[in-house]
């Protein structure tokens, strides 16, 4: 498992209005014997992550915290203010990126739990 985790992230957790937690889940298409990307496809998911960043933190509205691979996935986490927008995020991504299958969830997470589970 590698995770990589937003510590300036810590700075909002406690902000009232980052109450919805959002994960992205992508089954990587080609995991080596390890269940990891290869370096070409970790450009691809690179390019992924860029896409949603760029969609959900537009005017501070969501901020990006983790990114755990693991057992053929790639999952990105992000706290977020406003759960609406993020059927709209998904499909753009989703259109730009057709060869992989984006999975999502939405779950109000008030005290960070998830992230706070990689502190």
């Amino acid at each position: 498992m590698f995770v990589r985790r937003n510590d300036s992230a810590k700075q909002i957790s406690s902000n009232p209005e980052f109450i919805y937690r959002v994960g992205f889940a992508i089954p990587l298409l080609a995991p080596n014997e390890h269940g990891l990307p290869s370096n070409e496809e970790m450009a691809s998911l690179n390019q992924i992550e860029d896409e949603l960043s760029s969609q959900l933190e537009k005017d501070k509205v969501s901020i990006h915290v983790l990114s755990i691979t693991t057992s053929g996935m790639r999952e990105f986490v992000y706290y977020t203010k406003d759960s609406k927008i993020v059927e709209k995020v998904i499909n753009d991504t989703r259109s730009k990126f057709s060869s992989y299958e984006i999975q999502y969830y939405i779950e109000e997470d008030k005290k960070w739990t998830v992230y706070k589970q990689f502190a």
